[in-house]
């Protein structure tokens, strides 16, 4: 009995082995897809680290980008309010004429 439990088991292992390399799921073999998978979450390259890096501070860079053009464009409701009193003018018109 123990020895066929052992020839069960390894077939099955030798099956699945042989799946993970020659089985084909959406155009690669499952151990092609697991290799990818491992590289990009478990040890990415130097080149995909920066790369990340640069689309992280791109994207940022465009709402920053968009905020200060919404910012700029932004059109106010009324003219700016007049902080110069009648009689501040007044008073500046007569030293002006004074100078002349």
């Amino acid at each position: 009995m123990g020895l066929l439990k052992f020839v069960v088991w390894t077939a099955c292992a030798i099956g699945l082995g042989v799946f993970l390399a020659k089985g084909d799921v959406e155009g690669r073999s499952p151990l092609d897809h697991m290799e990818r998978a491992w590289k990009r979450n478990v040890h990415p390259s130097q080149v995909e680290r920066v790369k990340d890096g640069m689309d992280r501070v791109k994207d940022g860079l465009e709402d920053v980008l968009d905020e200060a053009k919404e910012a700029v464009g932004r059109k106010t409701a009324t003219a700016p309010r007049e902080r110069i009193t009648a009689e501040d003018r007044e008073a500046v018109n007569r030293l002006i004429a004074q100078k002349k």
